[in-house]
């Protein structure tokens, strides 16, 4: 998202990119929410070490819109494809 703003009064954003993800080793899954649309205000992704265990592991939150509300824990995440694309994500 940039400083400017557009006609309608929003800010303008750059840049988009469809990104498909892999997340292994998931753990603590909870879901609620799931629906036929699952629209994601956002993906909260955070590094974290513990004592015990396998660490450094990673919390992820998918913060929702509409529909998906989801919280897990997980060891590693890859990437498998990142596209450029339009801000209705068509590439």
């Amino acid at each position: 998202m940039t400083n400017d703003v557009d006609p309608n009064g929003y800010y303008v954003s750059t840049k988009h990119t469809l990104v498909t993800m892999r997340f292994h080793n998931v753990d603590n899954f909870k879901m609620e929410g799931f629906n036929h649309q699952n629209a994601i205000f956002g993906l909260a992704i955070e590094q974290k070490t513990r004592d015990e265990g396998p660490t450094p592991y990673f919390t992820v939150d998918f913060e929702p819109s509409f529909g998906i509300d989801a919280t897990f824990s997980c060891l590693r995440i890859e990437i498998l494809e990142a596209i450029p694309c339009d801000a209705e994500g068509k590439a």
